[in-house]
């Protein structure tokens, strides 16, 4: 039997209108992210995180069960469905109802704290060995499972000129990389690659044309990424990242030309028109090289970090942690580094919040309440549409210090069904409260469970570098209130933006910081923490506050 479309009129949260194709064996959230409309969807499509809202405007599509535990009755007559539920019956006229997340705000360097990004660069290059001299720029990107961070740098200034960033268009398969694996486990390794080369390719080409590039001037790109980011960049199975002894297709350093990895597929590069913009910019032959990874748990991402951060020329022990969803970690110095990670979520970058959104104009990012008053702050002072990662961290600090939540994390009374509210229809909730337990319990007991392995106390610690694509800093001593950081290093700790993209950049730009990395990979040890027996224990005693 031939397969049956639909044709789905879109109108967006911007008002404009757009028509689409939805085939019969594919949801209507599959079929808005194949053609271009990203939406969230932190649960990787399962129904209930209730992010990728709809509501039905005209023709057939019946609610499911998974409508039925988001939405009251009310709501399911006037139309409202889940998209990742939804198959339509026939052609249908829909609404979207959440705004998608745009304008993601990331520190996309190396933090506040760094003033001169060109003499630290210089600083960090153990000898004048660059790879590029004279006029022209590069590009370095971070390829995080929920933020796409680029930068345009100067070559004859060392300074960035340009920045992009985005949400990662494959969340609507879920916010975490075990979502992402399953997915692609599952049939949708294709769609998943071709979704971030297009955003990668939409980044690249508006900070080209925004600096009015002429051709040759773009000498080469960096991306540094993950493990799994990086297989579903380069359409690697994820089939053995996910099982025992979870080995990685390729950890190695990846060379390629912008034309071997973009320009997959000529049919949709027509549909973009992106290939006469490459031709016209002679793009197709630029040398990209992807960062090589340690393992399957900590890749390219990591390796950047300790570059920036100076591991290879640290005189003490120094501890990196990168709060994104993946919570990885590294401890150690010049010949010794041990590495790990943990399944923090997506709690961090406000991800499975009920109310969470990135780190977006709008988003509530600092929280205070005093006398039963709570004030905040949002992104670029606009009206709140939600809360952030430090949104969500300071919101904890506050209910803990005011007494509307106890140490083991619930609520009073009083906002223990409904959440608390922040700001007109945006909660807090006790399962939102729970979600940042477990991530903080994960990085804390990690924490605790490298500095044993690594044979080290809190007194040897030199700096502690705060790592993430967070768009406002983190507030440190509510940090350390919540027990997310340890109060013994409270004075070493040193919040450091998104070390990716500014490794990534390091990279690119220095022959023997290339060297320095490849050299602290082949002396990485990785510490499985779940091998170890204090792990669980530790687990559960940090997830009190």
């Amino acid at each position: 039997m031939e397969n049956e479309i639909k044709n789905i009129t879109i109108i967006q949260a911007d008002y404009s209108v757009k028509t689409i194709s939805c085939d019969e064996n594919e949801s209507l959230l599959e079929a808005m992210a194949r053609q271009g409309i990203h939406f969230r969807a932190d649960c990787g499509g399962r129904g209930s995180c209730g992010k990728c809202k709809i509501k039905l405007l005209q023709g057939e599509m019946d609610p499911t069960e998974q409508d039925r535990k988001i939405f009251s009755e009310k709501e399911l007559q006037e139309g409202y469905r889940l998209s990742c539920k939804a198959y339509p019956k026939t052609d249908c006229e829909i609404k979207l109802i959440e705004k998608d997340e745009d304008n993601i705000q990331v520190e996309t360097f190396i933090g506040k704290h760094r003033k001169d990004q060109a003499s630290f660069l210089k600083s960090q290059s153990e000898e004048d060995t660059g790879f590029f001299t004279g006029s022209g720029y590069l590009i370095a990107i971070d390829l995080g499972t929920t933020t796409i961070a680029m930068n345009l740098i100067s070559i004859a200034s060392n300074k960035i000129v340009r920045t992009y960033t985005a949400l990662n268009p494959q969340r609507v398969y879920g916010a975490d990389v075990v979502s992402r694996m399953k997915a692609s486990n599952e049939g949708k390794l294709d769609i998943l690659r071709d979704l971030v080369r297009k955003e990668l390719c939409h980044g690249i080409l508006q900070m080209v044309n925004e600096q009015r590039m002429v051709k040759g001037e773009l000498k080469s790109i960096a991306i540094a990424g993950n493990t799994t980011m990086i297989h579903l960049l380069m359409g690697y199975s994820c089939e053995s990242l996910g099982l025992y002894p979870f080995q990685a297709v390729n950890l190695e350093e990846i060379q390629i030309s912008f034309k071997d990895l973009f320009l997959w597929d000529q049919k949709a590069d027509r549909e973009q028109n992106l290939s006469s913009s490459f031709r016209d910019l002679d793009l197709q032959d630029v040398p990209l090289v992807i960062l090589p990874g340690i393992s399957t748990f900590v890749g390219g991402d990591i390796v950047a970090g300790l570059l920036l951060c100076g591991f290879h020329q640290a005189k003490k022990p120094c501890l990196l942690i990168d709060l994104g969803t993946n919570g990885e970690l590294a401890l150690g110095y010049q010949d010794k580094i041990y590495v790990s990670s943990t399944a923090a979520g997506p709690a961090f970058e406000g991800g499975n919040i009920s109310c969470g959104v990135g780190s977006v104009p709008g988003a509530i990012c600092q929280v205070t309440i005093e006398k039963n008053q709570t004030s905040y702050q949002t992104i670029e002072d606009l009206p709140p549409v939600g809360i952030c990662g430090t949104g969500v961290i300071e919101m904890a600090s506050e209910l803990l210090k005011a007494g509307l939540m106890d140490d083991s994390g619930l609520l009073v009374k009083e906002y223990f069904e409904e959440g608390f509210e922040i700001a007109p229809k945006i909660i807090l909730t006790q399962k939102d409260i729970r979600e940042l337990q477990l991530a903080k319990a994960a990085i804390r007991a990690g924490v605790e469970i490298l500095m044993k392995s690594f044979g080290s106390s809190y007194e040897d610690i030199g700096s502690v570098y705060l790592a993430g694509g967070f768009g406002f800093r983190l507030d440190i001593e509510k940090a350390i209130h919540i027990g997310l950081l340890p109060e013994e290093l409270k004075d070493n700790i040193i919040p450091f933006g998104n070390s990716s993209l500014g490794g990534a950049a390091l990279y690119l730009m220095d022959e023997s910081c290339r060297t320095s990395a490849k050299h602290m990979i082949s002396n990485a040890k990785e510490i499985h923490l779940a091998e170890d027996p204090d792990f669980y224990d530790l687990y559960i005693s940090k997830m009190s506050f």
